[in-house]
């Protein structure tokens, strides 16, 4: 039976709503964390990766070896509404994290592939069914959501101690076709001040502070496989801030329909770690084959060429990272 409080909850969340929908009608982007507590403080993640660093195609006879990273992230899921719209942002920010002017996006893969549904767009506006992660891992696999990229990535960027966040905007299909659905992609309207938007609720979680505008300087963006597609969109509406300062293809040229050359951004230094021959030669496009990670064991249940590329996009973002630019 409800009694009296419960009935002042109710009135608490109405005046909210209220004050939400008022903020919306004016244009406001409204974030909103919606972790559990157990994910929003620090933790420890392990995840594999290959050393050492390589800034140029390894000769033949390279191998890569492997090790494991651990750090300690915050973990983070952001609601976005814009409008009528509503999307969802991942964040992982290494512990210790207090300079929130820079970060780092990752585009992960779309989300059908090959005619198979890895996440459906029509659970994405409750962020249901294998968008969220609870970070199982079966066989040394990844079994899970979508969301399970902020501990596998986000703990890869911490490892290598630079305190700088990094964001996972969580994309649909429908997100990607900009001709004919130009408003469902988050970065459609207003991309800095989206940015902006997270990077302000970011730190007023980790830091506790009210922060209500965030002053991002530099952006660094990374993309895996497919998730090149999501990353180019971002980068046509981010080119007039001049924020990007790093672009990194991990393996999106192994896409068929995908140039064998570096994605570019002005101003921006591009890199490109991927098994896919270039077209011509460009510093920054680094070629690796399956031989050079011969004495790499995780992911090994993959078939070639399914299993490099699974190593490029699940191992080499600590290497990436490693010799960022954005610092």
């Amino acid at each position: 039976m409800a009694g009296p409080l419960d009935d002042v909850v109710k009135g608490l969340d109405a005046v909210g709503e209220a004050l939400v929908d008022a903020a919306l009608l004016s244009g406001a982007i409204v974030v909103t964390q919606t972790n559990p507590a157990s994910l929003t403080a620090a933790h420890s993640v392990t995840n594999p990766v290959v050393r050492p660093p390589v800034t140029t195609s390894p000769a033949a006879s390279f191998r890569f070896a492997e090790s494991s990273v651990t750090a300690d992230i915050h973990e983070y899921l952001f609601k976005i509404r814009k409008g009528s719209s509503v999307f969802w942002m991942g964040a992982a920010v290494p512990k210790g994290t207090m300079n929130f002017t820079r970060t780092h996006v990752f585009f992960h893969p779309t989300v059908k592939q090959a005619g198979t549904t890895v996440a459906d767009d029509s659970d994405y506006p409750e962020f249901k069914g294998n968008w969220p992660s609870n970070g199982t891992v079966v066989g040394g696999v990844f079994s899970d959501g979508l969301q399970r990229y902020v501990a596998m990535e986000g703990g890869q960027l911490a490892a290598t101690n630079r305190l700088v966040p990094v964001l996972f905007p969580f994309t649909t299909m429908i997100a990607l076709d900009a001709k004919h659905h130009p408003g469902a992609n988050m970065f459609a309207d207003r991309p800095v001040e989206t940015l902006n938007a997270v990077m302000a609720a970011l730190e007023s979680e980790v830091t506790g502070k009210t922060v209500t505008t965030g002053k991002l300087a530099q952006v660094g963006v990374t993309s895996f496989s497919s998730g090149v597609g999501a990353m180019r969109l971002f980068l046509s509406k981010m080119q007039a801030s001049g924020l990007v300062k790093e672009v990194v293809n991990l393996d999106g040229p192994h896409i068929k329909v995908e140039a064998k050359t570096l994605t570019r951004s002005p101003g921006a230094a591009p890199r490109c770690f991927t098994q896919a021959p270039g077209l011509r030669p460009e510093v920054g496009y680094v070629v690796l084959t399956a031989k050079h990670f011969d004495a790499v064991a995780s992911f090994g249940g993959f078939a070639e060429p399914t299993r490099t590329h699974a190593r490029i996009g699940w191992m080499m973002y600590f290497q990436a990272m490693t010799n960022s630019v954005i610092k």
